[in-house]
């Protein structure tokens, strides 16, 4: 059966196996995966297992809307391995395991035999993981235009933004050429490529700028926070040079 991994704000806090054909996701105390936060509707979304043996993902009539890798579910649309169904504060990554999860009071496991709390991974599973999270740990853009959402992991040197199919990350919205972001010596720099629109950081009308994580970024349509890299901290047991274990129980 499949995993699903909730995270929350880039940090994944559970990771819980999925033996139920229905899983009904928000707010609500009769969801099987209820999630206490105002981020989320009463009645988001529902994950089911079809009759065509395969998982499948639809919104149920939420007021923000559910989003399937970056795009807002019109349909149901079918769910593969990996895939990211993101709404509000929160993101859930289907059959798979990111990183060991922290509970936080946000989300509530409402019992019912929907979903189990114990994952077990194997070496090879375990290795996707570090994979997985050294991914979410670098510095990324996540950006919104006409209706579309999405995020990009920065690489090194510059990344350009804009409509261009030739940009690092193309959006729908604005001038061929919006944006260059780029790694300086003293972190990441934004600056603005567009001779007609102004761009805006934090609400102040600038022409380049460095970067902190939180930075809200504005230009003729598109709207993208930055979130620098994550240092990781190395646990007790790793400080003390013990080996971390492979299996994982959430309790």
């Amino acid at each position: 059966m499949p995993k699903l991994t909730l995270v929350m704000e880039r940090k994944p806090v559970r990771v819980f196996d999925v033996n139920s054909s229905v899983i009904n996701i928000g707010r609500a105390e009769d969801m099987q995966l209820m999630i206490d936060d105002a981020s989320v509707s009463r009645r988001q979304a529902q994950i089911r297992f079809g009759a065509h043996g395969s998982w499948t993902i639809g919104d149920l009539g939420s007021i923000n809307g559910t989003f399937l890798n970056g795009q807002r579910l019109t349909s149901v649309q079918p769910l593969k391995r990996g895939d990211e169904v993101s709404f509000g504060k929160f993101s859930l990554f289907f059959d798979t395991a990111i990183t060991e999860p922290a509970v936080p009071e946000a989300a509530a496991f409402k019992p019912g035999g929907a979903l189990t709390e114990t994952v077990y991974m194997s070496a090879e599973e375990a290795e996707q993981l570090r994979g997985a999270v050294a991914k979410q740990r670098r510095a990324q853009l996540q950006w919104e235009a006409k209706g579309r959402q999405g995020t990009f992991f920065l690489g090194g040197g510059g990344n350009l933004v804009g409509r261009s199919p030739l940009c690092d990350l193309q959006v729908p919205a604005g001038p061929t050429q919006h944006l260059l972001v780029l790694r300086t010596q003293f972190g990441f720099e934004v600056r603005n490529l567009s001779w007609w629109h102004r761009m805006k950081v934090n609400g102040w009308v600038v022409e380049r700028s460095t970067l902190e994580s939180g930075d809200v970024i504005e230009i003729g349509g598109l709207r993208v926070t930055f979130l620098d890299e994550l240092v990781p901290q190395a646990s007790p047991r790793a400080r003390a040079g013990g080996a971390e274990p492979v299996g994982l129980q959430v309790s």
